[in-house]
């Protein structure tokens, strides 16, 4: 800890605290690159919890960097209210104690009760994922942290399986991708939807209207294929697809509304 002196009157009344000069801190002197590090952790954090004192933190930096300008407008994943189980989970990955919480998975009816050993939180393709020891599974598992519902439980528990030496976040989301491909189903009008007729493994005639499946290796990347399809496609199932679908074209609809 820092030792603080207090200060007395003459009348032995406290008058104030002082932190002794020896005992300051040294100066902060970030380079460029660490400089550009802050102003990508700060961003992280917009429009969530901690938005305000990162940017706080950040701009009294910036005000002392010098001629080490902060870069700005940095691409970083955002940690919103839908995320807000990230702070209780860094929590127990920096203590490594087994967590509890309610997951709502894709193909989940209803959530269900995971108790998990947290190896590993990693951003991939704009959204923050759990990687750990499943106990119910004794397996790996990912968990999207914004399928979490309600609050997390940080245990007293000590993790029981340790992360495997070497263990590559990224590597692991690149594997869910390939193994667990979203699939949505579609109606392609006749005379449209070259690319997505092409992609499917059957022989389509480009001037039929047909229903077909269509993959790709996330939920962003299925919704782009599919606006680029333009309006003569129309996505049947899931729900969720049609919906984010729909929004996209929506937005889009606006944006060239302001341009006009």
């Amino acid at each position: 800890g820092i030792p603080v002196e207090t200060v007395l009157d003459p009348h032995g009344e406290v008058e104030g605290y002082l932190i002794a000069r020896q005992t300051t801190a040294e100066d902060l002197n970030f380079n460029a690159d660490e400089l550009a590090l802050l102003a990508l952790a700060a961003a992280t954090w917009q429009e969530a919890i901690l938005e305000a004192p990162a940017t706080t933190a950040l701009r009294k930096i910036e005000s002392i960097s010098g001629d080490a300008p902060l870069v700005r407008d940095l691409e970083g994943v955002r940690v919103t209210a839908t995320d807000a189980a990230l702070l209780p989970l860094m929590a127990a990955l920096r203590e490594q104690h087994v967590v509890a919480f309610d997951y709502h998975g894709r193909s989940d009816a209803q959530p269900e009760r995971r108790t998990v050993d947290p190896w590993g939180l990693v951003a991939h393709l704009g959204n923050w994922y759990l990687v750990g020891h499943d106990h119910a599974r004794n397996q790996r598992r990912t968990f999207r942290v914004s399928r979490i519902k309600g609050t997390v439980t940080v245990t007293a528990r000590q993790r029981e399986v340790a992360p495997p030496d070497g263990i590559n976040l990224t590597e692991i989301m690149r594997g869910e991708d390939a193994a667990h491909p979203i699939t949505a189903k579609v109606w392609i009008r006749g005379g449209h939807g070259a690319a997505l007729r092409q992609a499917n493994a059957l022989d389509l005639s480009p001037f039929d209207d047909v229903e077909i499946d269509i993959s790709a290796v996330s939920v962003d990347a299925l919704v782009t294929h599919i606006c680029a399809a333009g309006d003569g496609v129309t996505v049947l199932a899931p729900e969720e697809i049609r919906q984010l679908v729909r929004e996209s074209l929506t937005s889009i609809m606006r944006a060239h509304e302001d341009v006009k």
